[in-house]
């Protein structure tokens, strides 16, 4: 077992481009790809200290079902010989990526079934890679890159920024939620210079929806890393809490490198943790209930702002939930911790509102909310955001959790990090 003394680390890539031509992923409807702006990797992590040994693993694909993540740890599990327990992973959610979740379009099958072999060599690559490092613990800030993206109306409606054109002649009272401008940071190196550094941030990964694959601002902040710091750096994204978040007016490749403009700066005058590092790992499968798909759900869709062609959109995708019959999922939440450094992970789009709740009641130093991991039922939101409508709010088999079924899955995930926290998990 590698770290039985201190710190060890590798990190590593291994590229899952479709071929062009397969359809995109991220809209109402499925669009042709006609090239790669930038290619498509799993990326894994794997750390090692005290005689424990945990894998962090990011996929450029919009989501992930259970049944395709849990293929793809039992495959890592089988190669790297670390507990299935002990691999965490979550999806990037770039909107121009591959077809991975049956929502708005099939999924692309003959992608999924390559990915697990893919996920586990990514795995076993980085256990080849492992090396004694230094860690790195840095936050930095960005106010300017994202926008709640849900603005609340004098009749108490919700409405999402890009569907304003059919708010009506109703007065608007500015945002329905916050942001979190925080950059999480934390780096890995070794005598030779970085070996990784991962980072999070609580911003959707759609602002490049082009007609390219494309792993979207994150791909960006990577070469800008590997440019500065050299070309052996892997750059992993942790998604934060980002349901109801957006950018505005800016390319994708502004905005990374806007944050690869915050991280270089902290990574500057960062200050090393040498020597052991307490590391652990919890999964705990939970069941979340999902909306009342039995309901009427007219007056909901004819007041969620969309077009009338959107609005025929959603009336199919109630009446595929309900042909599904299923009032409840079984689903996993998983949790981890590097150090005095906590993570929490959902298996959804998380609402912000949620992700700050976790920051600030979990009893780590620093915790950061990880979106998409684990699974994907689709929004997490909150109950005002479900009383105030709008896109997320509506029933979809991008939308399933109720918001009771997601206050459920925070509070497992705060207990998970508390026991994390104060055990030798």
């Amino acid at each position: 077992m590698h770290g039985e003394r201190g710190l060890v680390a590798g990190a590593a890539e291994v590229e899952i481009t479709p071929a062009v031509g397969a359809e995109l992923a991220g809209g109402l409807h499925p669009r042709r790809s006609v090239g790669v702006q930038d290619p498509l990797y799993v990326k894994a992590l794997v750390l090692a200290s005290g005689g424990r040994q945990i894998a962090y693993v990011i996929v450029d694909a919009i989501a992930l079902s259970r049944e395709t993540g849990d293929r793809a740890v039992a495959a890592a599990s089988r190669l790297s010989g670390i507990p299935p327990e002990h691999i965490v992973w979550a999806a990037t959610h770039t909107h121009t990526g591959p077809y991975t979740v049956p929502v708005f379009g099939p999924a692309n099958t003959e992608w999924l079934d390559a990915l697990p072999g893919k996920f586990a060599s990514a795995v076993e690559a980085a256990c080849r890679a492992m090396r004694p490092v230094r860690l790195t613990c840095e936050r930095g800030f960005h106010c300017g890159l994202g926008h709640n993206r849900r603005l609340l109306l004098k009749d108490g409606r919700a409405i999402n920024t890009w569907n304003l054109a059919n708010a009506g002649e109703v007065q608007c009272l500015g945002s329905a939620g916050p942001v979190d401008p925080e950059v999480g940071i934390l780096a890995l190196e070794d005598d030779g210079g970085l070996v990784a550094v991962l980072f999070h941030y609580a911003l959707h990964a759609n602002v490049n929806f082009g007609p390219c694959f494309s792993a979207d601002y994150p791909a960006v902040v990577a070469a800008r890393l590997r440019e500065r710091f050299g070309p052996r750096v892997v750059t992993l994204f942790a998604p934060g809490a980002c349901a109801d978040i957006n950018t505005w007016g800016l390319t994708y490749r502004q905005v990374g490198d806007a944050l690869a403009g915050v991280v270089i700066e902290r990574l500057a005058a960062r200050c090393q943790r040498p020597g052991p590092m307490r590391l652990g790992a919890l999964k705990r499968e939970v069941v979340a209930p999902f909306r009342d798909a039995s309901t009427d759900q007219e007056e909901r869709i004819a007041r969620s702002g969309w077009s009338p062609e959107g609005q025929e959109v959603f009336r199919r995708e109630l009446e595929l939930v309900r042909a599904e019959g299923a009032t409840e999922a079984r689903t996993v939440l998983q949790a981890w911790r590097i150090g005095d450094v906590g993570f929490a992970s959902l298996p959804g789009e998380l609402f912000v509102e949620w992700g700050l709740k976790i920051k600030r009641e979990s009893p780590f130093l620093w915790t950061y909310p990880v979106e998409l991991g684990g699974d994907y039922l689709g929004y997490l939101v909150t109950e005002q955001a479900w009383q105030a409508g709008g896109y997320e709010s509506l029933i979809a088999r991008s939308a399933k959790p109720s918001p009771a079924g997601s206050a459920g899955m925070v509070s497992e995930a705060l207990d998970m990090l508390r026991q994390l926290h104060g055990s030798q998990a």
